[in-house]
């Protein structure tokens, strides 16, 4: 299967391939007894482009993948792309001790719970 590709004199794709658009990250969230973790796919991000932040209760994820300007392109499919997503932080949950990882392009958020909200053994004892 061909693709026409529309190519300018100097060799790179059109001007309005190149625009930069926004979008919401794919994201799963998951909650075990210790944190809730978010789980955020940011392909072609590096480490510093990224923004994780916590504000009035709510989590902020911010990233940027910006272009490679090194050569001109005869066809792009990575876009510039700004990505952008906010949740309600969860009551029960340890803001200070928020930390974040990425790896691969996927960013893990670790949202650790206050030992009040943690579940606790009862133990029961004899009447």
């Amino acid at each position: 299967m061909s693709e026409s590709v529309a190519v300018q004199q100097n060799g790179s794709a059109p001007a309005k391939a190149y625009a930069r658009r926004a979008i919401s990250p794919p994201v799963d969230v998951f909650e075990n007894a210790d944190e809730v973790l978010v789980v955020a796919d940011v392909p072609g991000v590096p480490n510093e482009a990224i923004d994780v932040r916590v504000e009035n209760g709510v989590l902020t994820i911010e990233a940027r993948r910006a272009s490679e300007p090194a050569a001109p392109a005869l066809a792009r499919e990575y876009d510039e792309v700004d990505y952008s997503r906010t949740f309600r932080v969860p009551t029960g949950i340890d803001a200070a001790n928020i930390s974040a990882e990425a790896k691969n392009g996927t960013l893990l958020v670790h949202l650790p719970k206050v030992a009040a909200a943690k579940p606790q053994k009862i133990a029961v004892r004899p009447a």
